[in-house]
């Protein structure tokens, strides 16, 4: 049986579409077609997101750190490197073990693994290590202040580590390897005066430049970002005199990583003791 109200509700229907897609396909600028553009959005939905966690896979933290010169770049490596440090123990043992080859071949490598292990503290680091300082590679480095015994000191003195007693007294790298370690048993917080650790008519020439600086600034002044040496060895001396916490290690760390070489080593005994102050910081949780 028809339903006659519900015949005419359907007419209407239909003819309020026909009348409707006529009136698309006569109007200017209107078309009747869909947008085969928007069809195949319809269709192909949103792009995939990439997940943040393969992307982390995908990077070389380990490689950044030792080759990068980007201070942004070493900063995220040393952060994922620290989040997990038991990952790299392996890779750090390797560097450690071709120490001597790598300051011949790769020194910034070489250097960089040895900072590295003095951060991550794994007892099987140190013992690798101190194997090498016999290497006549690893001599001719620590001539003056050297990665190799700064490492071992921090160990010594703030990973537990103890000196094998074993070592050979005759070599001069074993020798400042113990004279480092008494040394910093004597180190305090208490804030100095760049006139405590140098002297001379640069000092003077850079007082106004750096005295009243905070711990970043000269941070800051004492980093690659300093394009002059002179400039960031005189930032570096004073942040010696400065450190009394250690919410900077780190950033001191990162100075190490970037370190040169002048004449004497003075840049890399600075920064050294400033690590050591912060060391000692963190260690009486300051």
């Amino acid at each position: 049986m028809l339903n006659p109200k519900g015949d005419l509700a359907f007419f209407a229907l239909f003819s309020v579409l026909i009348v409707g897609t006529l009136a698309c396909s006569r109007a200017p600028g209107i078309s009747a077609e869909p947008n085969p553009k928007a069809r195949v959005l319809m269709l192909s939905g949103p792009a995939p997101q990439e997940d943040p966690q393969s992307k982390s896979r995908q990077i070389d933290y380990y490689g950044v750190l030792l080759h990068s010169q980007s201070l942004a770049d070493q900063r995220e490596a040393l952060r994922k490197i620290l989040d997990n440090p038991q990952k790299y123990v392996p890779r750090i043992q390797q560097s450690l073990r071709d120490y001597p080859r790598l300051l011949r071949d790769d020194p910034t490598a070489a250097k960089r693994a040895a900072y590295l292990s003095a951060l991550v503290r794994d007892p099987s680091l140190p013992a690798i290590l101190v194997k090498t300082l016999g290497a006549p590679d690893v001599l001719g480095d620590c001539i003056y202040d050297c990665p190799a015994i700064f490492a071992l000191t921090i160990s010594s003195r703030f990973g537990g580590w103890k000196l094998p007693t074993d070592l050979d007294s005759n070599l001069e790298t074993v020798y400042d390897l113990k004279a480092e370690i008494a040394n910093i048993s004597h180190i305090s917080l208490k804030v100095g005066s760049i006139d405590d650790v140098m002297q001379g008519p640069g000092v003077e020439e850079h007082r106004k430049e750096f005295e009243g600086k905070t711990e970043e600034q000269l941070i800051q002044l004492a980093g690659p970002a300093n394009t002059s040496e002179d400039s960031r060895i005189y930032a570096a001396s004073w942040l010696e005199t400065l450190v009394s916490g250690s919410k900077n290690r780190l950033e001191l760390y990162l100075l190490a990583f970037n370190d040169f070489e002048d004449a004497s080593s003075e840049y890399r005994s600075a920064v050294y003791y400033s690590i050591y102050r912060a060391e000692l910081a963190k260690a009486q949780g300051r």
